[in-house]
């Protein structure tokens, strides 16, 4: 990936991620299952690019976990 986003973008995403979170826990039952598919395909893009980013931070400082 060679940091494809900025530590700006992983935090905005993240943060987003976190909203989405928060609304399926004040909402559960509210949502139709092709919704939560959304959601779920949504939260999978938003989390899987900051993940992939903090991994090669890692490994770009050195750090171990």
């Amino acid at each position: 990936m060679s940091h494809e986003i900025t530590i700006t973008q992983a935090a905005e995403r993240a943060h987003q991620a976190e909203v989405i979170c928060l609304m399926l826990e004040t909402y559960p039952n509210k949502m139709a299952d092709s919704e939560l598919i959304a959601v779920a395909t949504l939260l999978r893009r938003l989390t899987g690019d900051v993940s992939v980013w903090l991994i090669e931070e890692q490994a770009l400082r050195g750090e171990k976990s």
